[in-house]
């Protein structure tokens, strides 16, 4: 061992004898080595590299709300086509600038909130254009057709950036335009409200299985509440209303079976709050009200307690 130490030292001094002759400089040897020297970046590196992109969103959002505040407080001093250029423009002129953005790896960071300038102004803008240059008619033509193209242009922005704000863009306008649709029909609330949420549900479904699955909460929330309440408007007052209760129970199962804590959250409220309604439509006026507050009471811990125990053993370990 000594003599292994012996040798150790040895070479580094033939080293540091050889670079001092030849002049060579400790990063050249590292890199010769195929190694990257460890420099501990400064604090006041680290807090500048921290306070330049806040600061840079901040000055884009104060931007951003400037120009809206300036075009509602001269909407009324703007013609028709300059309506449609201060909003439809700025919209069009947003998502081009994403679509730019997200090609150079500097402003890629910028991708995602023009993106979601570009939803909030081009829609806008398009309704816009309807109301000043339309003849009348049903508004939900109008809605149907900027719904649609909207879903459309964000359709194609995926499958070009494959990012997930774009698919979460499509999903939504695809929705408010398939709400548009069933509206026009004169579909029932209830069945709308269940066709929506079964769809919504199987797009997350399907959005879970790749890697755009950051934003299936979101999908997961809206489409479980729609059909909850669509599935509950259908079957309130009715031989089978106990159905919406196994429905609840089932989406328990199917949380833990996604993994997905929001569906998880969404049907225990649901089956929360039809064991109050039930209770309150048929022991309000019994003299076994106060029992039945406490037994409402202990199933609440009962599928609280479960309900966590579904999140520690199963969901919680997929997370």
């Amino acid at each position: 061992m000594t003599n292994e130490l012996d040798e150790r030292a040895g070479a580094i001094e033939q080293i540091v004898a050889l670079a001092r002759r030849h002049q060579l400089s400790a990063a050249e040897i590292t890199s010769a080595l195929g190694e990257q020297p460890f420099v501990q970046a400064p604090a006041d590196s680290r807090v500048r590299g921290a306070l330049i992109p806040v600061l840079g969103y901040l000055g884009g959002t104060f931007v951003f709300a400037g120009i809206g505040v300036f075009v509602a407080l001269q909407w009324a001093n703007l013609n028709s086509s300059a309506r449609v250029v201060v909003t439809l423009g700025s919209g069009l002129a947003a998502f081009l600038l994403a679509m730019l953005a997200a090609r150079e790896a500097r402003f890629e960071k910028a991708t995602t909130p023009l993106t979601l300038i570009a939803a909030a102004l081009e829609p806008t803008g398009m309704l816009v254009a309807f109301s000043e240059f339309g003849t009348g008619g049903d508004w939900r033509l109008a809605s149907l057709a900027t719904t649609g193209a909207m879903a459309v242009q964000f359709g194609g922005a995926f499958r070009t950036l494959r990012r997930s704000t774009p698919l979460l863009l499509t999903v939504v306008f695809a929705t408010l335009f398939w709400w548009t649709a069933f509206d026009l029909v004169e579909m029932d609330e209830e069945v709308m409200a269940l066709c929506l949420g079964a769809g919504l549900l199987l797009a997350a479904v399907g959005i879970d299985r790749t890697r755009h699955r950051d934003i299936t909460p979101v999908i997961y929330f809206f489409g479980a509440i729609a059909f909850l309440y669509g599935l509950f408007d259908i079957v309130e007052s009715t031989v089978i209303e106990i159905a919406f209760l196994a429905v609840a129970a089932a989406f328990v199962y199917l949380a833990a079976l996604l993994k997905s804590r929001t569906l998880l959250f969404v049907s225990t409220i649901a089956i929360l709050a039809y064991t109050g309604y039930y209770t309150g439509e048929h022991f309000a006026d019994s003299v076994g009200w106060p029992l039945a507050l406490i037994a409402f009471g202990i199933v609440m811990i009962g599928l609280s307690a479960l309900a966590f125990r579904i999140d520690r053993n199963y969901v919680r370990p997929a997370g």
